[in-house]
């Protein structure tokens, strides 16, 4: 890719394309970058580039004679690329945009300085003109700038490694899931265990999940537009209704912390392993798992006597509270969520959630609410169960 910028101050530019990633990309050869500065080709005795505007008004206009003279020099007739002008009152730069500048071979970038250009100047020799924000700034060249890392970057060869691209936010069409590198624990604060078990498909599946929340919590919009499929959109009916949670939670003063969807996924089974006896499992199963029964069936294992050994009413919950048990897990099976509560939770805080499971993390106890004021709460352990 062959960039030419046409700027009054190419010293601006100088520094960043020296550098980094950049700086390596153009002394291998893998874009071109000229820079041209416009008070070469001014008339002006003096090099003047700029006059006052007509008609009055504050600042000065950069003049169209050395900008098309400057063109004219340096570009042939015809040219195969795009000559675009950086300005707040053009098209918004996007990765889609991004991704469409990066197909064409040449390009021809224009930085506007003072107030502005002469508009006999855009007609005479810009194709389009590009914004990378709603703002205002001195000139174009950082505009440039932006424009030659962003289009860079998609240039075979440009990054270490393809999927590099691939992957940063707006290329999916969501942003980008959060990063992690060497220690693993840092003052206490470890990564995700997920990015440290080597299970590439669990990998994967957590990144999207990612990708798909800080999108929904911080950029909604894109999701309008967004490539998904129908497990993309499951998952952000749950994360939907895991917000809905976290908020009465959070009027409840209940601090938590909400674990991948697909530990939320695998968790309920976990738990009829600890406290459902083998015995009973198989026809467990079928009642709490199989046909039109799902995960939110699981209070049958208590209903139907295939957890032999438990308690049951205003006693459950004094069982539970008597285990000393501060930080817990809180699973609710209905909505496929799972979340880790520091401090613990009140009965009275669950009220509104239905189906409910607390649990140690170790799976040692448990306590459940069924929804239905005619079920439960119930209690158990695995030391009764297995003593």
């Amino acid at each position: 890719m062959r960039i030419k910028v046409f700027t009054l101050f190419p010293d601006m530019l100088r520094p960043m394309l020296a550098q980094s990633i950049l700086g390596r990309a153009i002394a291998a050869g893998l874009i071109e970058v000229e820079l041209i500065d416009i008070r070469d080709y001014s008339k002006e005795k003096h090099r003047n580039t700029d006059d006052y505007p007509f008609g009055g008004g504050a600042g000065m206009v950069m003049a169209a004679q050395p900008i098309v003279d400057a063109f004219a020099a340096n570009l042939p007739d015809p040219y195969a690329g795009r000559r675009i002008y950086l300005s707040p009152r053009g098209r918004t730069l996007d990765q889609r945009v991004v991704e469409e500048l990066a197909k064409e071979e040449d390009l021809a970038l224009l930085c506007g300085h003072y107030e502005g250009v002469d508009q006999r100047a855009l007609d005479a020799v810009i194709d389009e003109e590009l914004s990378i924000g709603d703002y205002v700034l001195t000139g174009g060249e950082l505009g440039a700038l932006v424009v030659i890392d962003a289009v860079a970057r998609l240039v075979p060869g440009v990054l270490g490694s393809d999927e590099s691209s691939e992957d940063e936010s707006f290329t999916t069409g969501l942003l980008e899931y959060p990063q992690y590198t060497r220690p693993a624990d840092f003052r206490g604060q470890k990564v995700p265990g997920v990015l440290l078990g080597g299970n590439h498909a669990d990998i994967t599946a957590w990144r999207r999940e990612q990708s798909l929340a800080l999108t929904l919590q911080r950029r909604p919009e894109l999701l309008d537009a967004a490539p998904l499929d129908d497990h993309d959109r499951a998952m952000l009916s749950r994360l939907m209704r895991a917000g809905e949670v976290e908020a009465l939670l959070d009027e409840r003063g209940v601090a938590c912390e909400r674990l991948p969807l697909m530990v939320a996924d695998r968790w309920p089974r976990a738990w009829f392993a600890a406290f459902v006896p083998e015995a009973s499992r198989k026809a467990a199963k079928k009642q709490c798992f199989s046909g039109r029964r799902h995960r939110g069936f699981l209070w049958q294992a208590f209903s139907m006597g295939f957890i032999p050994d438990f308690v049951e009413g205003d006693a459950a919950w004094e069982r539970w509270q008597g285990r000393g048990i501060q930080c817990c897990l809180l699973c609710l099976p209905e909505n496929g969520l799972l979340y880790r509560l520091p401090e613990g939770i009140a009965p009275e805080a669950l009220a509104r959630f239905g189906c409910a499971i607390l649990a140690d993390e170790a799976l040692a106890h448990t306590w459940m609410q069924t929804g239905s004021p005619a079920r439960g709460p119930y209690y158990c352990d695995t030391n009764r169960l297995h003593p």
